[in-house]
């Protein structure tokens, strides 16, 4: 198991920097097991009636991740 040797950091940090780099300004992510881990990296709990319907339409917030999961956000710009 790689875990404590920054991996989750470091291919967060790389995911962050693409999309900033392609003009995203804020990302958004839904976890059910990782609240602690995602502030770590500047990402504040919200609640789901804040994430843009553009969001919410995807298949993550449909269908793929539990109405139970944490949603996450960060501003980028």
């Amino acid at each position: 198991m790689a875990q404590g040797q920054g991996l989750g950091h470091r291919l967060s940090d790389a995911a962050l920097s693409i999309a900033k780099d392609r003009g995203t300004r804020t990302a958004f992510l839904l976890t059910t097991a990782a609240e602690k881990f995602f502030p770590k990296l500047g990402f504040e709990q919200i609640v789901r009636d804040d994430v843009p319907a553009s969001v919410q339409a995807s298949i993550e917030f449909q269908s793929a991740c539990p109405a139970s999961a944490v949603v996450m956000r960060k501003r980028l710009a």
